[in-house]
């Protein structure tokens, strides 16, 4: 198969897909037993449920298509141009304290380009949704990033690697510098979350290293598809696989990118 299905194809069944894994999600509570698969790094029996939910009806609809997904190491054939990227939960220590948000990611990519992405948040029934060329929205409405012009007046956004101490020094740099002279920096304890908040104008500015490509994998196409920018950290062209991403809402992209490099330069 050379060219992709239909993308309002695609977009439907990622829809049913995410909403179905987020069900499964709903009948968990907080005595549900989990496990660390590395040091301070969650995998819970609702992670699993919800993959091989999502997995199942990916499959099903599209058998010719490969799939990269968060747990127990499914990944993709990179033979195949289609490829679905899906997080399960992202947001699994926050699920686990019941603490909010956390959510469902899925993203579809062909041969390497962004095509799809869904977001979707259970607790609140929201459906982020985007396909390349056609927008992104929340159930139902229209997104478009904020119009916040400056750094100072920016709201931003970061998630901190699981391994932090190996990271620390330049990790607080980073924060250091972009939590002063402006609205200040916000850690969530999701990835896909922060991202599809700066689709909805609500972040200004998303920064993260050590992001893997179910972290962002709908997320950067939210942003894109409501007007927004994201690269690699230092402004390069930003891939799944790179793992440090700089997603804003354009106007204020190059004065983050310059904060990120006077706060941790690259010769230093």
């Amino acid at each position: 198969m050379s060219n992709p299905p239909p993308l309002a194809e695609c977009l439907a069944v990622a829809e049913r897909a995410a909403r179905a894994g987020g069900a499964v999600l709903m009948r968990y509570d907080r005595s549900l037993s989990y496990r660390e698969k590395a040091p301070f790094d969650l995998l819970t029996e609702a992670d699993l449920e919800s993959q091989q939910t999502i997995v199942a009806i990916l499959n099903q609809a599209f058998p010719d298509h490969t799939i990269l997904a968060e747990e127990e190491g499914l990944r993709a054939d990179p033979t195949r141009p289609g490829r679905w990227i899906v997080d399960p939960l992202d947001g699994t220590v926050n699920f686990a304290h019941g603490v909010q948000p956390w959510c469902v990611s899925i993203g579809l990519s062909w041969n390497d380009q962004r095509l799809v992405g869904v977001i979707y948040v259970p607790l609140s029934d929201e459906l982020f949704t985007a396909a390349r060329g056609l927008g992104s929205w929340r159930n139902g409405q229209r997104l478009a990033v904020s119009s916040t012009d400056s750094l100072e007046r920016s709201l931003i956004a970061t998630g901190f690697p699981t391994n932090f101490e190996a990271d620390a020094d330049r990790q607080i740099a980073w924060f250091r510098a972009l939590s002063t002279r402006t609205h200040g920096v916000r850690r969530s304890g999701s990835s896909a979350w922060n991202l599809a908040m700066v689709a909805a104008g609500a972040f200004d500015i998303c920064y993260a290293s050590g992001m893997h490509p179910w972290d962002a994998a709908a997320g950067a196409l939210l942003i894109e598809e409501a007007g927004g920018r994201v690269t690699a950290l230092d402004g390069s062209p930003f891939h799944l696989e790179h793992g440090g991403i700089l997603a804003t809402n354009g106007r204020v992209h190059d004065a983050a990118r310059r904060a990120l490099a006077a706060a941790w330069p690259q010769n230093r």
